[in-house]
């Protein structure tokens, strides 16, 4: 408030016989000397006494005031939002280049090979001209201008310029706190945080509030800049918007780009667009001349990160022989892990491609080379211990994270060239987003990079972080067959004259007895086809199956996301050396300790299947992983039909002298699933039996049948999408009652879980449970969605006799049906007026690796 209040004191208990409730006439002089104010017909008196006029700031502040210093015997003052300080943005020891006093910005630099490409660390408001002011000098008719920075920054004005500082927590003062994930989030963030600050300001008499300059040197710390008025304290959409009006050539957007990992599809579309809009972006004889520049923190990461994207699209522009050469060499550490290969493998041309991705970023690489970070960072993380901490954090835990950001940046360089090589030419008719949608197998591998396991030593069995487990447990056999063919959980599924079957992991005399069984004379098979569909490491040790698990998870297996099942066979064989020669500590029941025992006898599930083809001629075998519980991808799908190929399953006469059996480790949810797709697909080889056409359903009465029977808004969506989709659907919904029949006691129907699953989110205890809930009912509805699609694959190439697969045809013909579109916007719009985050597939697909400790080696 200001010094001078005026005093307004309403009459809290009139007398009696006051004129204020009288009805007695009161003389004019009287009145007037009374000196109360009427409202309209209503008397409202109020008193007034000694009265002078005066302008005020009223604040609507109503959040209490939290009170915090920065280190103990520090001052104390209001915290905004009750927790941050702030802080200069930049000290003077990240201005490696030296450029602040010029500039007013540190790092200000430009991209070799002469490419107008430049990059600075965050300018201040004069800086950010005197920045544009030397491109204009440099003879560039248009500027592209990138704010990159995710965090709210607010301008603080000190002398002639305003300065940029930003928000932190006190237990990690040195790192920048994020509270936006787009463009407008982030400018808004930061007009509510300059609004809390003025109200907290003016709440004093000076209008004024604390700041920090300089972290390392607290004893003059903190400093009391005025900030009575928005004038006095910016915020960046102010700071570099005006630009767009006060100089015509500018062109400006914020892109949110994260600190350590790869950009969203949402800011790389914007960046694009801002690039279209550009006369010479696609003509480099046009009469302009085109600079970009970025800016963010310091200079270092995000904007060489913006660097190398903008040298990108003029390389395509111009042509890369204009800056590199084919037998150009990285400067830093080759990067060559499995994720890399696997990318470079799956795009056109993808070595080609990755060699422009290096060049490049050694152009772009005077500060912060993206080889040489990853390198670095995967050095420090393999010579951590598992304990090790750094600055009160797990360092191992730390330092794994920034090396899957960083290569997922590395991921994202090479797919954003690859839509380059294939969009440029055509001036973008599709955005970034729309191709990485037409491409899902590219959203399964940048959104997961690595496996913290996957090249873990198989010899920590031997220490207390890794156990192995027994598959068996109290309660798995609710199909009650462990004691006729020693297996859990084995069914056929209930279609004639198709001998499909499922069951749990089997141990060798297991084996024997469904070999024995279904090569008997009176099933009457010729061959037995054994199809495990595990992707984790299991062994057979003298009698009994284990699997390996981690002594943060033991209630499941270390499950390897993307290895072949020639790389799970090693990972086995590698195990079963190591348990030979070593006693080691087993979990027979979860409920009990740990013993430590030595096998006699021990065997990979494919030495299983070989030493029963000693006594079995007429068996096969064949191990097709699949992940537990989430939505198949495209090429499992693939992967089973070239199963049922090799085994002569067209073949109507080979189709009855054959059984194919599926196992996982509990035989329920990959199990089923595998029967479900063997199931569609030998109804389209032989027809579809009765109960699988139109009016042949039973009646369903029970509560909400609707949704039990799979009828959610998005399923009905792609059913009108899809020829004859309302009969696709039926025949999926058809074989999925069929495997049903014969496994009711498990309670698991691929299509009924959904709903049930979706249900446990009313009743779950807490947020991180409802979450969970939620993901995996949405995963439970695209793998029926996923089901519907396959059904539709193989009626639509039937005729073709599927010369192409499954993804194939996705990214041919289905893409055109818009059904990416409809996995990307993926939701119960049924019962949620706002979908989740779960809705789109970067979401849904994102870690869908354990929450256990990194071990081994970063490749």
């Amino acid at each position: 408030m200001g010094s001078g209040s005026s005093t307004l004191t309403p009459p809290s208990s009139p007398e009696p016989d006051s004129p204020i409730l009288s009805h007695r006439a009161i003389s004019p002089e009287k009145q007037k000397s009374r000196n109360f104010v009427r409202a309209g017909n209503d008397v409202a008196p109020i008193i007034i006494r000694d009265c002078k006029e005066e302008f005020q700031h009223v604040t609507d502040f109503k959040d209490p005031i939290i009170y915090g210093s920065i280190t103990e015997n520090m001052p104390r003052h209001p915290l905004v939002k009750g927790k941050y300080f702030l802080v200069r943005d930049a000290s003077d020891k990240s201005d490696i280049k030296k450029t602040y006093a010029q500039y007013k910005a540190p790092n200000f630099h430009q991209a070799s090979k002469g490419l107008p490409v430049y990059g600075a660390g965050q300018p201040t408001e004069k800086g950010l001209i005197y920045l544009i002011d030397h491109l204009v000098d440099e003879g560039h008719t248009e500027v592209l201008l990138f704010n990159l920075r995710e965090e709210p920054v607010l301008f603080v004005e000190n002398a002639s310029d305003m300065l940029p500082y930003s928000i932190r927590e006190k237990e990690s003062l040195k790192e920048l706190v994020n509270l936006g994930r787009s463009s407008y989030e982030a400018d808004e963030a930061e007009a509510r945080i300059r609004k809390e600050v003025i109200d907290l300001a003016t709440l004093k008499e000076e209008n004024k509030f604390y700041f920090y300059k300089d972290l390392e040197n607290l004893h003059r710390e903190p400093h009391e800049f005025y900030v009575q008025y928005e004038d006095h304290l910016l915020v960046s959409e102010e700071v570099y918007s005006r630009h767009i009006l006060c100089s015509h050539c500018v062109r400006y957007r914020r892109l949110c780009f994260p600190q350590e990992s790869a950009p969203s599809d949402m800011d790389v579309d914007s960046f694009i667009d801002v690039y279209k809009e550009c006369p010479s972006g696609f003509d480099k004889t046009h009469g302009s001349s085109m600079a970009m520049l970025f800016t963010c923190h310091v200079g270092y990461g995000r904007t060489t990160l913006g660097m190398v994207m903008g040298s990108l699209l003029l390389a395509h522009r111009n042509g890369f022989s204009s800056i590199i050469s084919k037998t150009h060499k990285s400067s830093g550490e080759e990067i060559d892990c499995g994720a890399v290969q696997r990318l470079v493998s799956l795009i056109p041309d993808g070595q080609k491609i990755k060699h422009q991705i290096d060049a490049v970023i050694d152009m772009c690489g005077e500060l912060y080379n993206l080889h040489s970070e990853i390198s670095a960072a995967k050095h420090l993380l393999e010579g951590t211990t598992f304990d090790q901490e750094i600055e009160g954090k797990n360092a191992q835990e730390m330092l794994y994270k920034r090396c899957c950001h960083f290569l997922q940046r590395y991921l994202f360089l090479i797919c954003f060239n690859s839509y380059l090589t294939e969009q440029f030419s055509q001036r973008f008719l599709k955005s970034y987003s729309k191709w990485k949608r037409q491409h899902p197998e590219m959203i399964r591998l940048l959104e997961n990079v690595h496996h913290p396991n996957s090249h873990a030593p198989l010899n920590l069995v031997l220490t207390e972080r890794q156990f192995l487990v027994a598959d068996v447990y109290i309660g798995l056999d609710v199909m009650s067959t462990q004691m006729d063919v020693r297996v859990p959980n084995f069914r056929k599924l209930n279609l004639k004259g198709i001998s499909v079957y499922g069951m749990a992991q089997p141990a060798r005399d297991g084996v024997t007895k469904i070999s024995n069984y279904l090569l008997s004379k009176k099933q009457g098979h010729k061959l037995v086809v054994l199809v495990n569909l595990r992707n984790d490491v299991a062994v057979e040790c003298d009698g009994q199956t284990y699997s390996v698990r981690d002594a943060t998870m033991l209630d499941e297996p270390i499950i390897h996301p993307g290895l072949t099942a020639e790389e799970l066979e090693d990972k086995e064989e590698t195990l079963t050396k190591i348990i030979k020669t070593n006693k080691i500590k087993i979990y027979n029941e979860l409920s009990d300790e740990p013993v430590e025992r030595e096998f006699n006898s021990v065997l990979t599930s494919s030495e299983l299947a070989e030493n029963q083809k000693l006594q079995t001629l007429d068996m096969q075998y064949f191990r097709v992983p699949l992940q537990y519980d989430t939505t198949p991808i495209e090429q499992d799908f693939d992967d089973l039909m070239t199963v049922i190929h090799k085994n002569g399953f067209s073949d109507d006469q080979e189709c009855n002298k054959t059984a194919i059996v599926y196992y996982c480790r509990t035989g329920k949810s990959r199990t089923t699933l595998a029967l479900a797709v063997t199931g569609l697909i030998m109804c389209h080889l032989r027809g579809f039996p009765k109960g699988a056409n139109l009016g042949e359903q039973e009646r369903v009465s029970c509560p909400n049948a609707q949704y039990t029977k799979g009828d959610f808004m998005i399923v009905q969506k792609l059913v009108r999408l899809l020829p004859n989709g309302q009969q696709v659907k039926r025949e999926v919904d058809f074989i999925l009652d069929e495997c049903f029949e014969t496994m009711s006691p498990m309670h698991f129907h691929i299509r009924e879980v959904i709903f049930v699953t979706y249900n446990k989110i009313g009743k779950a205890k807490s947020e991180t449970e409802k979450q969970q809930l939620r993901r995996q009912s949405l995963e439970a509805l695209e793998r029926y969605i996923y089901l519907i699609l396959f059904n539709m694959y193989l009626r639509y190439d039937k005729k073709i006799k599927w010369q192409r697969t499954f993804s194939q045809w996705l990214r041919e013909v289905a893409v055109n049906a818009g059904v990416f579109e409809l996995l990307d916007n993926l939701a119960f719009y049924d019962f949620e007026k706002l979908p989740t985050a779960y809705k789109t597939m970067n979401e849904r697909w994102t870690n869908r690796s354990q929450p256990i400790p990194f071990a081994g080696e970063f490749k």
